[in-house]
């Protein structure tokens, strides 16, 4: 990891170098350090019998409860960088990482981190980068400092609840992209085209590495924000991951996966002080299993409502409830149930600002899954099925 007076030193001299060519070079800081006080209860007994994909009930409360001290969210430094080159065309970059400011924890850029170039043809970046699936729904967050906390409901919408790993998730970041947005086309159109590898060569299934491909069309024009995108996780083994070892297939040589999402979100701006945006989600994970009881197939629908509003140059609010079925799913040769697996999660928060940048928030959250759900939205740790968590977060978030 770079510490982070060798980070601002380097940023300064680049600064210096670049003043000379028409550029220009700006650092960015985001905080927001909160309290977290979270609460479990719910779980399903341990050994009751559920969903095919969740296995047999683990027990009691994994979440014991109580203050959990501080976090930090995604709290963040960047510095972004352009250098004109004539003809309209201009060179962008940006270094970004994530900042432990409530333990002093160590630096690397990994957040949004590429280079590119930018001209009347659009953009294309090469780097560490946010997929156009990501960036094109969820507009509103909550209160602007969800990202990386228990305030997000990416958990719910873009995820499966039947395991804990991120390899099913359709909100992620992505190393080695390649993404290009178009111009704005047709009075308020853009598109978005994306794709990335991870490198790995995946000798024990004989099929390659991993990829992403991610693209998606929207329309920002005045009170309206409309768009849709797809997202296609080729072998990344979402599905059976996340589900008991006998179903994996991760392993199997020979065996391919896809998983793949489509949402359509739409935000209505009625006037300058209040939105609100509608998410649409549906998910499918694919496998060519060819050994009886192994994974074969999952497929589930969310959708979310969420609302932000500012009062006046004090207030704000922010207000999100998300929910999931329970989906359907089908193994080789062999009955799967997917009952118990739906999920919901309703938010409320508030923020006071003492400046345009400074502000104290308040945000109280229930996330509730069905019998054999394990949707989880904390700082310390998975939960059990069918826990159900509550968080009392309060914080406080300056920018500059």
């Amino acid at each position: 990891m770079k510490k982070l007076p060798l980070v601002l030193a380097l940023a300064a001299a680049s600064v210096c170098t670049f003043a000379h060519a028409q550029s220009s070079v700006s650092i960015n800081v985001k905080l927001y350090p909160y309290l977290n006080y979270e609460k479990a209860s719910g779980a399903t007994a341990a050994g009751t019998a559920g969903a095919t994909l969740a296995g047999a009930a683990a027990g009691p409360s994994a979440i014991s409860g109580g203050i959990k001290g501080m976090a930090s969210g995604n709290s963040y430094l960047s510095f972004r960088g352009t250098e004109q080159l004539g003809g309209g065309l201009k060179a962008v970059f940006q270094l970004e990482g994530t900042v432990g400011v409530d333990d002093g924890s160590g630096f690397s850029w990994n957040r949004n981190t590429f280079v590119g170039l930018d001209g009347g043809f659009g953009s294309i970046k090469l780097g560490l980068m946010d997929t156009v699936f990501k960036e094109y729904g969820d507009t509103l967050g909550v209160l602007g400092i969800s990202s990386g906390t228990p305030m997000s409901t990416s958990n719910i919408l873009r995820k499966v609840s039947f395991g804990a790993n991120n390899a099913a998730r359709f909100h992620e970041r992505r190393a080695n992209s390649i993404r290009y947005d178009s111009p704005e086309f047709l009075g308020g159109f853009e598109a978005g085209l994306q794709v990335a590898t991870q490198e790995d060569p995946n000798t024990v299934t004989g099929i390659g590495p991993r990829k992403t491909y991610s693209f998606g069309l929207k329309y920002d024009q005045g009170p309206w924000y409309f768009a849709i995108a797809h997202e296609i996780h080729d072998n990344w083994f979402g599905g059976s991951i996340n589900s008991p070892s006998s179903m994996r297939n991760n392993a199997q040589l020979g065996v391919t996966s896809k998983d793949t999402a489509t949402q359509a979100t739409v935000e209505w701006r009625f006037s300058k002080q209040h939105k609100v945006e509608f998410d649409i989600i549906q998910k499918e994970y694919k496998e060519t299993a060819n050994v009886a009881g192994r994974f074969q197939s999952y497929k589930n629908t969310a959708y979310m409502l969420a609302m932000d509003s500012r009062w006046n140059p004090q207030w704000r609010t922010s207000l999100q409830y998300v929910k999931a079925d329970a989906g359907s799913c089908t193994r080789v040769a062999a009955t799967c149930s997917t009952d118990g697996l739906e999920g919901s999660k309703i938010l409320a928060g508030g923020a006071y600002y003492f400046s345009r940048r400074t502000f104290a928030f308040l945000v109280l959250d229930q996330m509730t899954n069905g019998a054999s759900g394990r949707y989880a939205a904390n700082d310390f740790g998975a939960v059990n099925h069918g826990e159900d968590t509550r968080h009392f977060i309060m914080g406080l978030h300056t920018a500059f």
